[in-house]
C-alpha cells in the first residue's frame, strides 16, 4: 500500500502570510474542504504557516472521501491557493501555484531581529581536523574543533549568523554528521546521513504542529497510515541515534518527548557527548572557551592550505600522509623541480589564453573551453608556487629548530 500511495500522491509544500489570522482559522477552513494536510508554525510569528499537503499528478489536492476511509483527489491547488489568500487577505504559495490578496500597504508583524551571537550551532561529525581550516575560510567564520578520539569524531562549533557547515553540500567523509543548533526562535536537531536533505532526519523542539485530517474527526487505518507514509518528516530516532557511536537510542527518543532546551540536552546526554556540548547549546559556555578547543580563522586560502597540510603532517595515520611527505622532500631538496613544473604550467595556461583572445579577435567569438583552461592552469601554477614556498621555508625552520636543540643538548652535557 505503501508504494501505491508513494506512486499516486506527491507531497507539495508551500507558505501562507496571512496576517491577524490565527493557525486554528486556517485548520478550519482547510477541513471545510476536507483537505488533508499539515500545518506548522513557529510561536512568535503564528502569521507565518508552512503547509504540507498531498496532490496528485494533476494538482488535485488529496481530500477526505464522505463515506469512505484514505483520500480521493479534491480540488487543484491552483483553486485552493486563490481561496485561502482570499479568504484570510493573504498571501499564499503552495507548489508551482501562487495568489497574493494582501491588501496594499499592510503592515506585516515585524519578527524580532536575532542578536549577533544568538544562534549557536554545534556539528558531530567524522570530517577530518585538518579540513576545518578549509572549512572556516569557505564559510567565512571562525570554526572552533574538538577531536573525541573515543568516538572517532570532531565536534565543530560556531555562534551567531553566517553560512553553515553543509551550506556548500557534505563530502562523504563528513557523513553522517549531526547537526544541533539553538537560536531566539528555534531549538532542532539534524541528522544527515547521505548529503540529500529529503533523506535527513529532522526534530524541532520550537515549532508546533497541527494535523487536518480532512472532514473526519477521527482518522482511519488508511488515512492515518497515508499521512505517516507522505506528509510527516522523518524524525526516525534510529538515524539520530546512528550518528554517534554507542549512542542510547531509548534515551534519544525520550529526549524528543522532552520539551524546550531540556530535550536538546537530554538529547546530548543519550549521544554520550561530554557536557560541554550543552554548555555551548545553552549559551554557558562560548565554541571557542570548550575544553580542547582549536579555533580557525578564515585568513585566506592559502593559509589554510598551509593549515591544513601541518595538521595532517602531524598525523601519520592520516591518508596521503606519505604522499606530503615526499612532496616536503622534494620542495626542500630539489626546488628547482617545483618551480620548473609551475613556470610550465603557466606557460601553458598562458599560451591558451593568448590563443583565445586572438580568436575572438579574428572571429568575434571567445572559446570558454580554452580560456577556461587556461585560467585554471594559471591560477593553479600561483597556488602551487605559494604552496611549494611556504612547505619549504616550514621545513627549513623545523630543521634549524631540532639543530639548535642538537647543540643545546650536546653544550648542556
Amino acid at each position: 500500500m505503501a508504494q501505491d500511495h508513494a506512486q499516486r500522491w506527491n507531497r507539495t509544500e508551500g507558505v501562507l502570510v496571512v496576517p491577524g489570522t490565527q493557525p486554528d482559522a486556517v485548520a478550519a477552513r482547510l477541513e471545510a474542504d476536507r483537505v488533508v494536510a499539515r500545518l506548522e508554525w513557529y510561536p512568535a510569528t503564528p502569521h507565518l504557516l508552512s503547509l504540507t499537503l498531498l496532490a496528485d499528478a494533476d494538482g488535485r489536492v488529496a481530500v477526505t472521501p464522505p463515506s469512505r476511509g484514505g483520500a480521493i483527489a479534491g480540488i487543484r491547488i491552483s483553486e485552493l491557493v486563490e481561496s485561502l489568500a482570499r479568504e484570510f487577505s493573504g498571501d499564499v504559495t503552495i507548489g508551482p501555484a501562487s495568489f497574493n490578496a494582501l491588501p496594499d500597504g499592510v503592515a506585516l508583524p515585524s519578527v524580532s531581529e536575532q542578536t549577533p551571537d544568538a544562534s549557536r550551532t554545534v556539528v558531530v561529525s567524522p570530517l577530518s581536523a585538518y579540513m576545518v581550516p578549509l572549512q572556516a575560510t569557505l564559510l567565512e567564520r571562525p570554526l572552533a574543533v574538538v577531536s573525541l578520539p573515543a568516538l572517532d569524531r570532531r565536534v565543530v562549533m560556531y555562534a551567531g549568523e553566517g553560512n553553515e557547515l553543509g551550506t556548500f553540500g557534505w563530502d562523504e567523509e563528513s557523513l553522517p554528521a549531526l547537526v544541533m543548533s539553538v537560536d531566539t526562535r528555534d531549538i532542532a536537531v539534524r541528522a544527515v546521513v547521505t548529503g540529500e536533505s529529503e533523506d535527513d532526519a529532522v526534530f524541532s523542539w520550537g515549532m508546533s504542529s497541527k494535523y487536518v485530517w480532512g472532514g473526519v474527526a477521527t482518522p482511519g487505518p488508511a488515512l492515518r497510515h497515508l499521512v505517516d507514509e507522505l506528509l510527516k518528516d522523518s524524525t526516525d530516532v534510529s538515524l539520530v541515534a546512528q550518528t554517534v557511536p554507542g549512542a542510547d537510542a531509548q534515551a534519544v527518543a525520550e529526549a524528543f518527548s522532552t520539551p524546550g532546551l531540556d530535550g536538546l540536552v537530554a538529547l546530548v546526554d543519550a549521544l554520550g557527548m561530554p557536557d560541554w556540548v550543552a554548555s555551548v547549546l545553552t549559551g554557558r559556555l562560548a565554541p571557542a572557551e570548550a575544553p580542547g578547543a582549536v579555533v580557525h580563522e578564515p585568513r585566506g586560502l592559502s593559509n589554510a592550505v598551509g593549515r591544513s597540510v601541518g595538521l595532517m603532517l602531524q598525523d601519520p595515520s592520516a591518508p596521503g600522509s606519505v604522499f606530503w611527505q615526499t612532496y616536503i622532500d622534494t620542495v626542500t631538496e630539489r626546488p628547482w623541480i617545483m618551480r620548473a613544473g609551475a613556470l610550465l604550467e603557466a606557460g601553458i595556461g598562458g599560451v591558451l589564453i593568448g590563443a583565445a583572445v586572438r580568436r575572438r579577435g579574428r572571429t568575434g567569438l571567445t572559446s570558454r573551453g580554452m580560456l577556461g583552461t587556461g585560467v585554471v592552469l594559471l591560477v593553479d601554477a600561483v597556488a602551487e608556487v605559494s604552496l611549494a614556498s611556504w612547505t619549504r621555508h616550514r621545513e627549513l625552520r623545523r630543521r634549524a629548530d631540532e639543530e639548535m636543540a642538537l647543540v643545546a643538548e650536546e653544550l648542556g652535557a
